[in-house]
């Protein structure tokens, strides 16, 4: 009785930390947005300088990298850097937002950027979930929580009677012998 009031209560538990995911996702897609604006606007700006100076982009970095100036060849570095960033920023905010609000958590666990998840938790309120998507998790958390909790403490496995069946529901020893 115990072990399923256990795997209910981790069920729930699990059901309230899962429905929380639209939200996370939402404030997280948000912050990722906020950073690709900051980024694109940095690459808009190179890549114009670039073209009143008649280079590609790759060009534009190439000539940070010539020989010379180690304060350039490092600027080149920051730059490339930048824009690596703003690509993958921007594929990753275009794979959430076209995908299906199941498929979200997928693309948010294959894509997760540690710095822009660090800065959406630091400011996430959990909410009580109000969408079809929050409640669809929050029934797979409980569904996860109490089969992780009937796999770890055996909620509803079978009970084997007499001695050979150990500490599942039987005897742990032997029954005494009686004398005669």
């Amino acid at each position: 009785m115990l072990n399923r009031l256990f795997a209910f209560a981790a069920g729930a538990l699990c059901a309230i930390a899962l429905a929380q995911f639209p939200e996370f996702a939402q404030q997280y897609s948000q912050r990722l947005g906020g950073r690709l604006d900051e980024l694109r606007g940095f690459v808009e700006r190179f890549d114009a300088d670039a073209a009143r100076a008649g280079l590609t982009r790759e060009q534009g970095l190439a000539e940070f990298a010539k020989p010379g100036s180690t304060f350039l060849r490092d600027r080149g570095a920051d730059a490339a850097f930048m824009i690596r960033r703003f690509e993958a920023f921007d594929a990753t905010k275009t794979a959430l937002d076209t995908a299906a609000p199941l498929e979200r958590l997928a693309v948010f666990v294959r894509t997760y950027d540690r710095e822009v998840g660090r800065a959406a938790f630091a400011d996430f309120r959990p909410a009580v979930p109000a969408t079809i998507e929050g409640a669809v998790h929050a029934g797979a958390g409980f569904v996860i929580g109490v089969a992780l909790a009937s796999l770890i403490f055996g909620v509803g496995r079978r009970r084997v009677g007499g001695w050979l069946g150990g500490g599942l529901g039987g005897r742990s020893r032997p029954p005494a012998q009686t004398g005669a």
